[in-house]
């Protein structure tokens, strides 16, 4: 597992937490497919998923592209998804694909409140 992934707990639940925190394009492609692999890998479904994504660039093409990539591979496992640190216009493409894939993701602007969120 990479050191970029890990679980951690919050109220009771099991919370899978992904820190892209201080990544640029080319290493969050690579980050995305390791968190694409642990989690097809590891079979488990109903996941809460927290992404930081604080303090990294990402230009808007590659933004579409990775949600769209992502929400297809991981939907069948993930219960809700939350994202910390997005850009305003990151944010819209976010709702944009929240819509049309059902993820059930939103974006926060700290851990904790995105943390609350998932376990409701």
């Amino acid at each position: 597992m990479s050191d970029r992934i890990s679980w951690i707990e919050h109220k009771g639940k099991q919370i899978l937490y992904v820190d892209y925190s201080g990544l640029f394009d080319d290493e969050i492609i690579k980050a995305t497919q390791e968190v694409n692999d642990f989690i097809t890998k590891i079979g488990k479904y109903e996941l809460f998923i927290l992404v930081d994504v604080r303090n990294s660039i990402a230009n808007e093409k590659w933004t579409v592209d990775a949600l769209k990539n992502n929400a297809s591979a991981v939907k069948p496992y993930t219960k809700k998804a939350a994202v910390v640190g997005v850009t305003k216009t990151q944010d819209i493409i976010l709702t944009v694909v929240n819509m049309f894939s059902g993820l059930g993701i939103k974006s926060f602007d700290t851990v904790e409140l995105a943390k609350d969120w998932l376990v409701e």
